[in-house]
């Protein structure tokens, strides 16, 4: 009874520590898959950016500006990056295209609408060089009190009181230019203005907070991930080598299985696996901020 015992119990010690070493490989495993997929989505935008702006020093430059305003904007990093590339995409200026899209994206925080539809607006009134009906109806339904503000414009212009039925009357006869517009846009998110710092107001939220929690922990996995580039693609390449040529280390693994069993063979890749993980790791950089 005690030799049984005494077997049961090593039996269990060895599972308990074949669990453990099973478990610390995932959790390993699961940070490593991580690591490379943020890294390799802030690599991604970065080259999408640079590609659309034909300037990589200007993208590099308006990139970094992104990763800072995405720790206290509502808005991810992918979100903020993806409204960039639109607004490029209608022509706007290199170097007024970070201040058009926080200003925007003040605006859209404040309003809680899809920043898409802002940016169609604007971007269609840039294109056409004036306001027209179709953009005006897009920025009444997103919440833009466009035409008072355009009244408020004329009459401190014109030095008259300026009604809305005369607004809507410069529109039809296209006398509202889109310098006009930015303008107005412009007092909206400036100090004193209703959506001024918007975005960082609303990061004061729980939702904002948890927010902003996700976009930090994935700016340090980008970190992490640039100053180790090289050995994450290296490691990736070396994964996709041993897929194409399955059959060569399947005939090893075979090998091993008739040589040691296959209990044995299970015990060599399971260590084997576990190195190569804990190697991985201790070999990152971890950046220093």
């Amino acid at each position: 009874t005690n030799k049984t015992l005494f077997n049961q119990r090593v039996l269990l010690s060895d599972l308990s520590s074949q669990l453990g070493l099973y478990f610390s490989i995932y959790q390993v495993g699961s940070f490593v898959k991580e690591l490379a997929l943020v890294s390799g989505e802030f690599e991604k935008q970065r080259l999408s950016l640079a590609a659309i702006l034909q300037n990589k020093m200007a993208a590099d430059q308006i990139f970094g500006q992104i990763k800072d305003l995405a720790v206290y904007s509502p808005f991810n990093f992918k979100e903020l990056t993806d409204y960039a590339k639109q607004l490029s995409a209608f022509s706007f200026p290199t170097n007024e295209l970070f201040e058009t899209m926080n200003r925007l994206a003040d605006i859209s925080a404040g309003l809680g609408v899809d920043m898409g539809r802002i940016i169609l607006a604007v971007g269609q009134v840039r294109a056409a060089s004036v306001l027209r009906g179709q953009e005006l109806r897009q920025f009444t339904e997103a919440g833009i009190p466009l035409v008072d503000e355009l009244a408020n414009k004329f009459t401190k212009l014109e030095g008259r009181v300026v009604s809305a039925g005369e607004v809507f009357d410069k529109i039809s006869n296209r006398e509202v230019p889109f310098a006009m517009i930015k303008e107005i846009l412009d007092d909206l998110t400036n100090e004193g203005g209703k959506f001024f710092n918007m975005q960082l107001i609303q990061a004061t939220s729980l939702e904002g907070m948890i927010s902003n929690l996700r976009d930090a922990y994935d700016i340090m996995l980008d970190s992490i991930g640039e100053a180790n580039r090289g050995l994450l693609k290296g490691a990736v390449g070396g994964m996709i080598e041993v897929m194409d040529n399955w059959e060569r280390y399947w005939n090893i693994l075979k090998m091993i299985i008739i040589g040691y069993g296959a209990y044995k063979a299970a015990i060599i890749a399971s260590t084997i696996a576990s190195q190569g993980l804990i190697k991985t790791i201790r070999t990152l950089t971890i950046v220093q901020p």
